[in-house]
């Protein structure tokens, strides 16, 4: 059971430091951002469709919406007339025609367009919010379990020390062969530990390299803090932001569009003017004649008042209305929601750094130099040294969800404003 235990933890071991994919240099979350801003393809999707309402917004600037028409036409004419002359004659005509929109729609269409255009942009900005704020989870889920891993290792170490030292003990008749046995178990316990934080690792590392475009079997390591910067703003600070996030603008943009199109269905219920001016030749018996005229054609809307185009424009404003309104109050019930348990892990993080630790730290020492003196025993030693463990296990854990909650409220508030590094046009 031992040996079989053993093999695998230094399989494990060995597979994560000698495998040639990990990168020699550490990522930090700046060097991380640059990467998965180029490489993102969800980000790279969305980017290429700003070329969409670019080219409906340039539709709608031209100065009439409806190109005008020309046309041509060319027709024999036969003269009756007496005579041997050729009765046959030639004739030809011109005409150009425009139709015009008399209820305001091209207005309605440019101011459409141009929310749509904002909309998208506002869109990309999010996504380069979500990314980051995602990246930066990912991150900190990386950086967590190698710290977990550093401190493993450390007790690790000492509790092989102390079995090496039971084991003398036990030899010289010091301890009993119970001491000895508790000493090698708990050294088995933390090589299952290290295992098991190894394989958390390494599911960290994929879900990072994939947010990132790696190469397969690219598993980044990570350099960095996990205490949070310290920051200025209040709960009231976060709300008045929360109307600049780009989510949120998006969401407006979108409404202002929705409701621009349903006033251009429902000027469309009026007949758009056509006027055509028109140039043909004649033929006649004495020569050509030459006639001028100008048409205006308009359709009667009496039975079909674009009843379709209304209902759908009108369907697609109310969607857009509870999609800004449920958008925002569901943003605010998030940001006080996070707000509330970032300072009750605070003062988590708080006590366990200025209060428990350290009383722990303190008792390992002298726990470790009243075990070598014989002065207490190894079950002693193995507990405070598991208290020890315990409690690095809890800083770091709290410091971990303290550090994710504050990513959640400042993307969710639009606090966070990342510097795009990927070329959005």
């Amino acid at each position: 059971m031992f040996e079989s235990s053993f093999r695998r933890w230094l399989l494990v071991s060995i597979a994560f430091l000698s495998a040639p994919s990990i990168q020699a240099e550490p990522l930090t979350l700046d060097a991380a951002w640059n990467i998965a801003a180029q490489n993102n393809p969800d980000l790279k999707r969305l980017i290429a469709n700003q070329s969409i309402p670019a080219g409906e917004f340039q539709d709608a600037s031209g100065p009439l919406y409806y190109n005008p028409t020309l046309s041509l036409e060319a027709r024999t004419r036969r003269i009756a007339q007496t005579g041997g002359s050729d009765p046959y004659r030639g004739e030809y005509g011109i005409g150009v025609s425009q139709t015009f929109e008399i209820a305001g729609q091209q207005g309605f269409r440019r101011q459409a367009a141009e929310e749509s255009k904002t909309a998208i942009s506002q869109d990309i900005a999010e996504e380069y919010r979500l990314l980051h704020a995602q990246l930066e989870e990912q991150f900190i889920n990386v950086l967590a379990v190698q710290k977990r891993i550093d401190v493993e290792k450390r007790i690790l170490k000492l509790i092989e020390q102390n079995t090496s030292l039971s084991r003398k003990r036990v030899s010289a008749g010091e301890d009993s062969l119970l001491d000895g046995n508790l000493a090698i178990v708990d050294a088995e316990r933390a090589r299952n530990q290290l295992i098991s934080l190894n394989e958390q690792l390494l599911r960290a590392r994929t879900q990072l390299a994939a947010t990132l475009q790696l190469n397969a079997n690219d598993f980044p390591e990570v350099m960095g803090e996990l205490t949070p910067n310290q920051t200025q703003y209040t709960l009231q600070d976060l709300f008045n932001k929360l109307d600049t996030r780009p989510g949120i603008q998006a969401l407006t943009s979108k409404e202002a569009s929705a409701r621009s199109r349903l006033e251009l269905q429902k000027s469309m219920r009026y007949p758009d003017l056509t006027v055509s001016l028109i140039n043909t030749t004649e033929a006649s018996l004495a020569g050509s004649d030459n006639i001028s005229s100008i048409g205006v054609s308009m359709p009667l809307p009496i039975f079909r008042r674009n009843a379709a185009g209304i209902g759908r424009a009108s369907a697609e404003l109310t969607q857009s209305e509870i999609n800004r309104a449920s958008g925002t109050r569901n943003a605010k019930a998030t940001v006080e929601a996070a707000w509330l348990r970032r300072e009750n892990i605070k003062d988590r993080v708080r006590r366990l750094d200025s209060e428990v630790y350290p009383k722990l730290e303190e008792n390992l020492n002298l726990s470790k130099l009243a075990f070598e003196n014989g002065e207490i025993g190894l079950p002693q030693l193995l507990i405070v040294q598991r208290q020890v463990v315990d409690a690095q296990r809890d800083i770091i854990d709290a410091q971990r969800e303290l550090r994710l909650v504050q990513i959640e409220l400042e993307y969710i508030s639009g606090w966070l404003s990342p510097i795009a590094a990927a070329n959005q046009n």
